[in-house]
């Protein structure tokens, strides 16, 4: 269902760069890393991480998650969306999906909205962005920080503009099978410049290295000044050179692997049209999705389950992304009515979308989709 895409001998070439220079950990390779990003997604205030998930963690304890403090999200997610929740003493409050989207339902945040709401966290399942108006106004009515994890989710827009223009924090993956890969690696992208300020400390134990590096980038020290430190503990969330390097050899190519995925995309909601065996995802009019992976939805008369060891037979890598997070032991305590993610959970099932496929490969798996849900029908 993945591939990891290398482009082997410039990334090799960078990263030697950076072997070579002796200066392995955050300096000129991450700052240039850095500066690309944030400018091919046209934002502002944007600072790279060792992985999406410090990235979301950061972006949570900034919301003021802490004991005692509640923190609306979606159970249809990696963990990693909501393990930081945990980690930093918060308590999760489930809200239902849209079974159509696998996305989560505004209605259901407002019901669940307390006093004791720190943050709403959201998921652009597969790469599409979900209502992203409807849960930003949720958050100016309310007073309560938007977080948004858009691991899946590198290049998707709304309304012709980044995703992450319409949320307080918005967390990007760079993990080795994403759009853009620096091996491991994240992004977080604060709306507002106090927020960014002060994750730039927090990503470094507390202390801005940003604030004492020289205009190549490299780190020179400096004596302790207040403006220059958080005044509470942060982490140790950086990411390095040597992934930064990778990250750099990458951007080239990244307009021609987006543009392969959401061609991909297209080729299996053409596919699934005209069938009531599969349904393709709702996608909002104002979305653009990068389609990570491709999400649809089987019949109920169709055997799920039986239909993926199928395909799998015939070396088809169709299968589950994600399982609900509710299910896990961890997050028993966590237990909430959710016939939304119950129905979604149910029926999804996820085929492989990216760049290495062609349009044939996408035609080829459509079919064997179809006629294989029709062997399972019940």
């Amino acid at each position: 269902m993945f591939k990891v895409h290398m482009p082997v001998d410039e990334a090799l070439k960078e990263v030697r760069a950076v072997l070579e220079s002796g200066f392995v950990n955050e300096g000129v390779q991450v700052t240039q890393f850095q500066n690309a990003v944030r400018d091919y997604l046209a934002v502002d205030n944007l600072i790279l991480m060792n992985s999406c998930t410090s990235a979301l963690t950061v972006a949570y304890k900034i919301a003021g998650v802490k004991p005692g403090a509640e923190v609306i999200t979606s159970p249809m997610t990696c963990i990693a969306s909501n393990t930081p929740i945990d980690n930093l003493g918060g308590k999760i409050v489930w809200a239902d999906i849209d079974p159509s989207s696998g996305s989560i339902n505004p209605s259901d945040i407002e019901r669940k909205i307390t006093d004791k709401t720190k943050a709403i966290v959201y998921v652009a399942w597969a790469g599409t962005p979900c209502d992203l108006e409807a849960i930003d106004s949720l958050g100016k009515k309310y007073g309560i920080v938007t977080i948004q994890d858009a691991a899946h989710a590198f290049g998707a827009e709304w309304n012709d503009k980044s995703i992450a223009s319409y949320a307080d924090f918005t967390c990007y993956s760079f993990q080795a099978i994403k759009h853009l890969s620096s091996g491991d690696g994240g992004a977080l992208v604060c709306r507002n410049e106090a927020d960014y300020l002060l994750a730039r400390k927090l990503k470094w134990f507390g202390y801005d290295r940003e604030a004492t590096k020289d205009e190549k980038g490299e780190w020179k020290g400096q004596r302790w000044s207040a403006d220059i430190e958080a005044g509470e503990v942060g982490y140790k969330f950086n990411m390095n050179n040597i992934a930064a390097a990778i990250g750099i050899a990458q951007m080239p190519h990244l307009d021609r692997l987006l543009a392969a995925h959401r061609s991909n995309g297209s080729v299996y909601a053409t596919a699934f049209k005209d069938t009531s065996l599969v349904h393709a995802l709702t996608i909002p009019s104002s979305a653009r999705s990068s389609f990570w992976v491709y999400t649809a939805i089987t019949d109920k008369s169709v055997d799920r389950d039986a239909l993926i060891e199928k395909l799998n037979s015939e070396g088809i890598a169709a299968g589950l992304v994600h399982l609900s997070n509710d299910v896990y032991t961890a997050f028993k305590p966590y237990s909430a009515d959710l016939p939304g993610v119950r129905a979604f959970g149910e029926r999804q099932i996820s085929l492989p979308c990216g760049w290495w496929l062609s349009e044939d490969d996408c035609k080829h798996i459509a079919g064997r989709v179809l006629a294989l849900a029709e062997e399972t029908r019940h």
